[in-house]
């Protein structure tokens, strides 16, 4: 079709740069640091509706604003990294994101942090663009690992963002946590467009016609729609749980402060640092990408039966936390690898599907268990946990039987080209 067809500047743009071992970590920190603007507020929400006379709920909206706004970004702009050039789009993105961070740190109210919640969320669409980015860089021997050294970065930021943002407001209240983030913005800025190509876009298409083409990537691909509904399942367990503990933590029976939370967000760093291990087993194993799905989605459906014994205990919550980022990273690592091989030409729109799926579900996971904890407790925000583990398990079970056939093909090809 025409809109698929390449430009002939394309022809005439000098070759990608290789994906070594420098760049490929360069690339996990960049994703690392920006994925955390969107999670310092968790460990700092008890602080923030106390400064600024708000409710739970209403600061709780902080967190689902960010994920809102992720999910416009994905829909909207991510599709654009194929019809313009990925260097200009990215320094746009961290731009937008360094005025919100630093605008974040004067606002007067819990509204303004809900609205440049939203635009830092719309800022963090850079993460998935870079991915894309890195997906085309690596072949298809390496790509599960470099896809789980990137995912790892971000897992880090997650969970690192956490215990830094409890350390600097323990130190210099919460609105210092958004200076640093700004700072660090601007300095990513700068270093996005010294290592990312200003290759000439992909494509010719109509901004209008790209958007929509996103949605006929559902159409066209089982595999895909099956995927992303996992994937939007995975992340509203996560911001289930990590929304709601920083209310758990700050109370009776726990009464930590900002560090006591900070240290405790460092129990999820464990699951990070699975995952580069975990992306070389998916490269060697590819043949059972969708046994290894269903396994971590019991195991992340399981991690919430030990997270409701944490409610007075926090060894519990601790081994609670560990085997819940194991399990979401496993299946997020192993989803993007194989919806990145569905049509490697539009591999923005498909991560722009992908992750726009994954925002919502942030968003609705955050939003339910707030509303959770406010009636029922900590038991009302793990069951919230526990009903999307149960429906990405149905859908697992009941998923795509082209990617089945698909398995069944690999592991035949692996037997006939075995030594």
């Amino acid at each position: 079709m025409k809109e698929d067809s390449p430009l002939l500047e394309r022809n005439l743009q000098p070759p990608q740069p290789r994906l070594t071992s420098r760049l490929l970590l360069v690339l996990a920190v960049i994703c690392g640091v920006t994925t955390a603007n969107a999670y310092y507020a968790q460990p700092l929400l008890d602080k923030i509706s106390v400064d600024l006379d708000a409710s739970t709920a209403e600061a709780a909206s902080i967190v689902t604003a960010g994920q809102i706004g992720a999910a416009f970004g994905l829909l909207l702009i991510v599709p654009a990294a194929d019809i313009m050039r990925r260097r200009t789009l990215l320094t746009c993105l961290f731009g937008a994101n360094t005025i919100a961070l630093a605008g974040s740190a004067v606002a007067p109210s819990a509204v303004w942090l809900v609205v440049l919640s939203f635009v830092i969320g719309v800022g963090a669409v850079a993460i998935p663009i870079l991915s894309a980015y890195t997906a085309g860089l690596a072949d298809d021997t390496t790509r599960g690992r470099a896809l789980g050294v990137v995912m790892g970065g971000v897992l880090f930021g997650i969970l690192l963002s956490r215990t830094v943002a409890s350390l600097i407001a323990a130190a210099g209240g919460w609105r210092t946590v958004y200076v640093v983030a700004a700072v660090l913005m601007a300095v990513i800025a700068v270093v996005v467009r010294s290592i990312v190509s200003s290759d000439a876009p992909t494509l010719g298409t109509p901004y209008g016609a790209q958007v929509l083409s996103v949605l006929s990537q559902f159409r066209r691909h089982p595999i895909l729609r099956t995927r992303c509904f996992l994937g939007a399942c995975v992340m509203a367990t996560f911001t289930a749980f990590w929304t709601s503990v920083a209310f758990l933590l700050a109370r009776e029976p726990f009464s930590y402060g900002q560090v006591g939370i900070g240290v405790f967000a460092l129990s999820g760093v464990a699951g990070a640092m699975m995952t580069s291990s975990g992306g070389r087993l998916i490269d060697r194993f590819r043949h059972w990408r969708w046994q290894s799905t269903g396994i971590g989605l019991f195991v992340l459906a399981l991690s919430f039966a030990v997270l409701a014994l944490g409610r007075t205990q926090i060894l519990w919550l601790v081994v609670g936390a560990v085997l819940m980022d194991a399990a979401i990273q496993a299946v997020h690592v192993t989803n993007q690898s194989v919806v990145y091989e569905v049509d490697p030409a539009a591999r923005a729109r498909i991560a722009s599907g992908y992750m726009t799926c994954f925002a919502v579900g942030g968003a609705v996971g955050s939003a339910l268990s707030a509303q959770a904890y406010d009636r029922w407790g900590w038991y009302g925000a793990c069951w919230v946990g526990v009903a999307f583990s149960l429906a990405a398990l149905l859908a697992w079970a009941l998923g795509s039987a082209q990617e089945r056939q698909t398995q069944r093909l690999l592991r035949r090809h692996e037997a006939t080209t075995a030594p």
